[in-house]
């Protein structure tokens, strides 16, 4: 009977896992008896005689030889496997779950203090619908309408996740539709004239299109250009009620609209009350949208620090259960195996490489959550099962279960945050990721030869994942080159499901002027 020694190979630090390699002890039993039993021609040393000719044992050995050569190299040879998976995993290291206990702790109290600070939002599968009456232009009354995003991962809202650090696009990089679309504003800006508001004790002065200032608001006055009601913001000559209407950025998309500050609150606007057309805060619009609450105010909207951020963010208490109960066992399993340093970069290439996949397929929308660092596990769990294949116990039944996760976690990624194309990404990376940091158990010099060539072969893939991805991600000239790619991330369920993800109409709620009543 046989049975398996184990030679522990290499230089890498201790953290790091190791390669083992699997030596053949021969049994005592296989050794020949003591005694005279080398054969020469016909004749024993001891002078008995035999039936078989030295060429003939020769070459009957030589045989032998070649045939244990095949076999090797087949991975047929018997004594190349090791007798039970339970003395394979005997011999290997254990370490303790470092990463895995500190990453779920981080990632709850990050979503704990973001509730704290900012709140929930409406937990409905449709918007909330909020009325009311405001005080508008030339002291006339509006009733306005705004359109509250629901989050029934019962968490904070959508901008609170982009102060947080979520994966947003247009704060990532830059966008020229964006900027076709402010070259757009700018020149419709050209019909707006300083209008006087009705003579009422107090007047009120703003840029509104000619036909409406002298339609809509019956005596008012068209007092000249932009210019005029600068003047009348510096030093007061007819506006004795103050030049109440300016930009208001809204939405996520940076929209902007010029309107009281009354209207711009209530809309959850930024009002910017030095300037008098949007074309004036275009750029401040996203600045506003993009400020990160952990960084330092006024950074420019491109932030690839999101593509890691993002990774430990969540949508809300459900969303994190529901990744937490399938992320904390996988991840735990395999740290024990092969350190937190290691399983902890496989676990953040993932993510961030599944995110670097989301950006190009996705123009404008949010995701958050370590989804794709869960699928870049389930990469190394499939590469560990078909490396592991002859020591695992009824290794179909595991397949099974793993592609079972794998199907239901793409399912999941229907929902709106829960981002498909991450998931994808972190598959391929951690597949690629594992055979460069998971250490493998090598059986003699072909099996690690092998292992090498994989090695060998996944580091410029990887390499090249991310080179092609940035390039990709930051070049494209039209980013939104693939709208109905949308629907992979979000299936609308109901009318307004996916509003948010595919269309913003959070954005188009605020009146461009103001109603007559």
């Amino acid at each position: 009977m046989e049975t398996a020694g184990w030679q522990r190979t290499g230089t890498l630090p201790r953290e790091a896992a190791r390669s083992y390699t699997v030596l053949p002890q021969q049994d005592p039993d296989d050794y020949p008896p003591p005694g005279p039993a080398v054969e020469l021609g016909n004749r024993r040393r001891d002078g008995g005689e035999t039936t078989e000719s030295a060429g003939a044992g020769a070459r009957r050995g030589r045989g032998r030889r070649g045939m244990d050569r095949l076999a090797a190299t087949l991975t047929l040879q018997r004594r190349r496997k090791p007798s039970s998976r339970a003395e394979v995993e005997k011999t290997l290291p254990k370490f303790w779950p470092v990463a895995t206990v500190l990453v779920a702790i981080a990632e709850l109290g990050l979503l704990t203090a973001l509730l704290v600070q900012n709140g929930f939002a409406p937990i409905s599968f449709n918007p909330r619908i909020v009325n009311d009456v405001i005080e508008g232009f030339g002291n006339y009354s509006e009733f306005v309408t705004r359109h509250d995003v629901p989050n029934f991962f019962i968490g904070p809202s959508g901008s609170s996740l982009i102060h947080a650090g979520a994966k947003y696009t247009p704060c990532m990089r830059d966008n020229v539709q964006f900027r076709v679309d402010a070259a757009q504003d700018r020149a419709e800006e050209n019909s707006l004239r300083c209008c006087l508001g009705p003579p009422v004790s107090r007047p009120q002065c703003g840029m509104l299109p000619q036909g409406v200032c002298t339609v809509m608001y019956e005596n008012s006055v068209v007092l000249g250009g932009e210019s005029v009601c600068q003047a009348e913001m510096n030093n007061t000559e007819y506006c004795t009620g103050g030049v109440v209407l300016h930009p208001c950025c809204v939405g996520l998309l940076g929209d902007c609209v010029v309107t009281t500050e009354e209207n711009c609150t209530f809309h959850k606007g930024h009002w910017h009350p030095d300037k008098l057309l949007c074309s004036e805060v275009s750029t401040q619009c996203f600045k506003d949208i993009c400020e990160l609450t952990w960084s330092a105010p006024g950074r420019r909207p491109q932030q690839g620090v999101r593509f890691l951020s993002a990774i430990f963010l969540y949508e809300g208490i459900i969303h994190w259960i529901l990744i937490a109960l399938f992320k904390i066992p996988v991840m735990w399993k395999i740290e024990t195996r092969i350190s937190w340093l290691r399983v902890t970069l496989i676990y953040v290439l993932s993510g961030i490489g599944g995110y670097v996949v989301s950006g190009i397929f996705e123009a404008t929308s949010l995701s958050v959550g370590g989804s794709g660092s869960l699928f870049g596990l389930f990469g190394v769990l499939l590469v560990e099962l078909l490396q592991g294949w002859r020591w695992v116990r009824r290794p179909c039944v595991e397949l099974l279960k793993l592609c079972i996760f794998i199907i239901f976690m793409l399912a999941l990624g229907l929902l709106p945050y829960i981002d498909n194309y991450s998931q994808i990404g972190g598959f391929l990376v951690g597949i690629l990721s594992s055979f460069i940091f998971i250490p493998y158990i090598t059986l003699g010099k072909w099996d690690r030869a092998k292992k090498l060539c994989l090695i060998l072969t996944a580091v410029p893939l990887i390499l090249a994942f991310f080179l092609v991805g940035f390039v990709v991600f930051y070049n494209l000239p039209y980013p939104d080159f693939c709208p109905s790619c949308s629907y992979i991330n979000c299936v609308p369920i109901t009318r307004t499901f996916c509003d948010d993800f595919i269309t913003n109409v959070v954005s188009s709620a605020v009146p461009t002027q103001p109603p007559q009543t």
